[in-house]
């Protein structure tokens, strides 16, 4: 399946695959590690990427492959995508959503406090050292050419 999309942000066009057990991103490829969902030709995609240091990536991986699964219960969910990289060391998580609201209803709802409730603390992998690499950063794409 290919999907193209349009930044909410910018100009910018990107192009999705997904096949068998892979993903690309424009010239990106990535392995799924965990999935739900089908995605679909309509609505938005978030792109949420995270650099994690090399001899984080086991225990990063973990943590995607041990969540509780919140976000499938969400209104407007449609699919998760838990990219690893084949090259490079930037993670790429895809949640698809029938709507924009959607996503921002999730961003502001109690399963995502919940599924988020470690983050900044001790418990936290954004706070543990040598996990991150770096800042995380997201984008919202229009599904649609």
């Amino acid at each position: 399946m290919e999907i193209i999309m349009n930044s909410l942000e910018s100009d910018a066009k990107v192009v999705i695959g997904e096949r068998n057990n892979h993903m690309s991103i424009d010239e990106n490829m990535y392995e799924i590690i965990d999935q739900s969902g089908a995605l679909i030709n309509s609505g938005v995609i978030v792109l949420n990427n995270v650099p994690v240091f090399h001899e984080a990536r086991e225990k990063f991986e973990q943590r995607f492959l041990n969540r509780p699964k919140r976000i499938e219960t969400v209104d407007g969910f449609v699919a998760i995508r838990v990219m690893k990289p084949l090259e490079g060391d930037t993670y790429t998580i895809l949640t698809q959503w029938d709507s924009e609201n959607s996503f921002r209803g999730w961003q502001q709802s109690k399963a995502y406090q919940l599924a988020h409730k470690n983050r900044g603390t001790k418990q936290g992998i954004d706070q543990q050292e040598n996990v991150l690499k770096g800042k995380t950063n997201y984008h919202v794409y229009q599904v649609g050419s």
